[in-house]
């Protein structure tokens, strides 16, 4: 559980927002799992993983929908805090390695996580200069999904994901208060071929023994023919995205040095984009320092050529094995128009068009305490 004090600038539009947030080093979680031992080294395995909203009642109350509905809670769009709504997978690990179907993470999400200190928070450079796939809000899974890891051979696994495309759903027009039955989606909110949903396949290799760790993954997705989104929330980047993702760190006694490089493009070459960053922390005790630099350039669209920037700073307190203070803070300059999910600019910073501010400097901080049970 992480709540603190936050502050969230855009200078574009002139425009501050200060007040008591979660999520400013870590996403808040509950999470349910369990294993049964089946002999003969064969083991049954579950997660049911729920994220909820630390400072907000009807945040997790909310119906999730794109759609406001008639009363102030049911307003509170895709946020909802329901049952679930992280990962949720049931499979079968032994010596053949592991297999889970449901709404499993990619491989791409431990990718990000091994080459950069912050985890998706504040810092991290997650969803504003990363991306984890190519749908609006970078969702780190896919519904209706099944993944596959070997089993380690001296601290290397390789992984296979799949969650098959559907293109079959009937369009239909909401109700202006309709909080359910949106069709198409572009990605599936609900039972198998009810909904259209964005394919997707990845092929993920990771490395961890001694001092380094490393994580490649290649993710594509197919939108070609999936229908036009019903959810702002759901909207397509373009058929046939590619995202390719690596990562790395490797520890120097108390320090630890990080790297991350990623490439995105669509067939049509409609989005065409590299991001790199490298990081590092140093622990004295109780204390861990981390930083971070990153960039990121477009080579497509309207904003070839334009390069977006992050620098981030980072310090944790740790108070027990559970419980910390810490400190986040960063800055992004978004000339390529990069940033996209984790905090929408257009929210903060009050504009019809946000991309077309001439003043794309972005910044968030945050301190705040961080308690896991």
């Amino acid at each position: 559980m992480d709540v603190g004090f936050q502050s969230i600038n855009y200078k574009g539009a002139d425009n501050t927002v200060n007040g008591i947030n979660g999520n400013g080093s870590s996403t808040s979680q509950i999470n349910f799992r369990g294993t049964e031992d089946l002999g003969g080294g064969l083991k049954a395995n579950f997660r049911v993983e729920t994220d909820w909203n630390t400072t907000s009642n009807m945040g997790n109350a909310g119906t999730g929908s794109s759609v406001n509905a008639g009363t102030v809670a049911s307003s509170i769009n895709s946020t909802a805090g329901t049952f679930g709504n992280g990962e949720i997978r049931v499979g079968l690990a032994g010596g053949f390695g592991s297999i889970d179907a449901g709404a499993v993470n990619y491989n791409t999400l431990g990718t990000y996580l091994t080459g950069q200190p912050f985890g998706t928070a504040i810092g991290s450079g997650f969803r504003t200069m990363f991306i984890n796939d190519g749908q609006a809000a970078s969702a780190v899974r896919a519904e209706n999904s099944i993944k596959y890891v070997s089993p380690s051979f001296s601290g290397l696994t390789a992984s296979l994901y799949y969650s098959g495309k559907q293109t079959k759903a009937t369009s239909s027009t909401p109700a202006p208060t309709a909080t359910n039955s949106l069709n198409p989606q572009a990605n599936a909110f609900g039972a198998l071929g009810a909904y259209d949903q964005i394919g997707t396949q990845e092929i993920g290799v990771n490395y961890a023994n001694g001092p380094l760790a490393a994580s490649f993954s290649n993710l594509k997705q197919d939108s070609l023919g999936v229908g036009a989104a019903s959810s702002s929330g759901a909207s397509t980047t373009g058929a046939d995205l590619t995202v390719n993702t690596l990562g790395a760190n490797y520890a120097l006694g108390a320090a630890k040095v990080f790297g991350l490089y990623q490439t995105q493009k669509t067939a049509s070459n409609s989005v065409d984009r590299k991001a790199f960053s490298v990081s590092g922390t140093y622990t004295m005790g109780a204390v861990v320092l981390m930083a971070q630099v990153g960039e990121l350039k477009a080579d497509a669209g309207t904003y070839s050529g334009q390069k977006s920037k992050l620098v981030a700073l980072g310090a944790d307190y740790n108070l027990s094995k559970r419980t910390a203070v810490y400190f986040r803070a960063e800055s992004i300059d978004d000339k390529a128009r990069a940033m996209n999910g984790a905090v929408n600019p257009q929210q903060i910073g009050g504009a019809a068009n946000v991309a077309a501010l001439t003043d794309q400097k972005f910044g968030r901080t945050s301190v705040g305490v961080r308690h896991a049970f």
